[in-house]
């Protein structure tokens, strides 16, 4: 009897130790937000085999991801004949690639279980002028090429297709009017409503941007809260802005604001989810950002999102394509919960030179150590003028011209390396003083070039 009651006790303890493991671990996870797919776009895959996008799956998946959203199946540029991802018999459009890159991404991705949303069409000459009309043109042949993907590749990949990307990007210029936006609308609802008929079940995504230095927060606010009342979105359809935070569109100061304030649009339309489209780049050199600013952006808009989508992990983080060390660095993040903090080993051996009257050479050496290093910040003046990072299995360059520069001045460069997580090492500095200047005393020159 006194060892059943034991036994009774000791069952009832676990269960209440499994109990509080479970909220912690739930209130962590919470705390600990964390992207669910990622972009990829056809010019980086044309030339992969199933091999390599297993791979490329695999690294997804190990980071947590269960979506693709996989563009453009049909492009062009102005009046051009779209061209196609996959075969296509639709009049006047043909294919660009030798091989089907709609179904290498689709077979590969029903072998796996990673659900894809396919980018229907775009035309360039969407960032241009454009009359209404020939908008509209554009929203038909996206129905035309959407009712050919789905007779295609349904049934052969009934759990892989899993949904449309809209991938007309609406910005907060071009639609403050109010016939802009009853076209903006009209147009989309010409796509929506198709696809919801010819495939009830499958959500569609789109991902507007915003630059904050051209329109205030509530007045894109007010515009899509027209959009979505004109437009026959359904429960499940998922409305995910850019974060614009590698574009420059937005700042990590005022992000949280925007966000907060779309999240009150969104509640406008019941049943559309709340995504965040977070960029992984710097537009500054297009290069990849350190996993500490990707993880603050996610912290900013986690309260009031249900979902973050990249753009873009395959392209600037995946082992497949990019520098392994970033994928090391998010994985550590999703272990942990924490972006690592360390010393980064300096560089060394920091020179300059004219080249000519516009020219500067900065070179040095790299530290002992590359393990930890990813890239190199140049600075002129105090200034960031340069990011160098390396690719995959090669490193950063330790070599810079600077040709924006002019003889008779003084300029400071100054180099750090910095590593995955976006800490910084100490700085080299060195002067690039114009010979000309002669024996005038360092401090008494730029004296002068205060007061000039």
């Amino acid at each position: 009897m006194n060892r059943c009651i034991i036994k009774t006790w000791t069952m009832l303890l676990m269960c209440l130790v499994y109990a509080g493991a479970a909220r912690a671990n739930a209130v962590q996870e919470k705390e600990r937000p964390a992207i669910n797919g990622t972009f990829i776009q056809d010019y980086l895959v044309k030339d992969w085999n199933d091999e390599k996008w297993l791979k490329e799956i695999q690294a997804l998946k190990e980071a947590g991801m269960q979506y693709i959203v996989f563009c453009t199946a049909a492009f062009t540029k102005g009046e051009a004949p779209y061209k196609t991802l996959y075969p296509t018999s639709i009049p006047g459009l043909s294919h660009a690639y030798s091989r089907d890159l709609l179904d290498d991404c689709l077979r590969n991705a029903e072998k796996t279980g990673i659900k894809v949303f396919i980018g229907i069409n775009f035309n360039e000459q969407w960032w241009g002028r454009y009359p209404e009309e020939w908008l509209y043109r554009q929203m038909e042949t996206g129905n035309e090429v959407a009712d050919e993907i789905l007779q295609r590749y349904k049934k052969k990949y009934r759990h892989a297709l899993y949904g449309w990307y809209w991938i007309w990007e609406v910005d907060n210029l071009n639609y403050v009017t109010p016939g802009k936006q009853e076209m903006l609308a009209k147009a989309l609802d010409i796509n929506v409503r198709h696809l919801h008929k010819i495939s009830p079940r499958m959500p569609v995504m789109l991902c507007p941007f915003m630059n904050y230095r051209v329109g205030a927060a509530n007045e894109y606010v007010k515009m899509w809260e027209y959009v979505f009342k004109h437009v026959s979105f359904k429960p499940g359809d998922i409305f995910a802005p850019q974060d614009g935070i590698g574009a420059g569109g937005l700042t990590l100061e005022v992000l949280g604001n925007w966000y907060k304030q779309l999240a009150a649009a969104v509640k406008t339309k019941p049943g559309l989810l709340f995504w965040s489209d977070a960029e992984t780049f710097d537009y500054v050199g297009w290069t990849a950002a350190p996993i500490g600013r990707f993880v603050t952006q996610m912290k900013i808009v986690q309260p009031y999102v249900s979902g973050i989508i990249s753009f873009a992990y395959s392209h600037y983080y995946s082992p497949v394509s990019a520098d392994p060390g970033y994928h090391e660095a998010y994985l550590h993040y999703l272990k942990t919960g924490t972006v690592l903090k360390q010393t980064v080993p300096p560089v060394s051996g920091l020179e300059v030179k004219w080249i000519d009257t516009t020219k500067a050479s900065i070179s040095w050496n790299a530290p002992d150590s590359l393990r930890q290093v990813c890239g190199y910040y140049i600075y002129r003046d105090g200034k960031l003028l340069r990011n160098l990072q390396g690719k995959k299995n090669i490193p950063p360059s330790t070599i810079f011209t600077d040709e924006g520069i002019t003889k008779h001045r003084i300029y400071t460069y100054e180099v750090a390396s910095y590593d995955y997580y976006g800490n910084i090492a100490v700085k080299a500095t060195r002067v690039l003083v114009d010979e000309t200047i002669g024996k005038v005393p360092l401090q008494q020159y730029r004296q002068a070039e205060i007061i000039k």
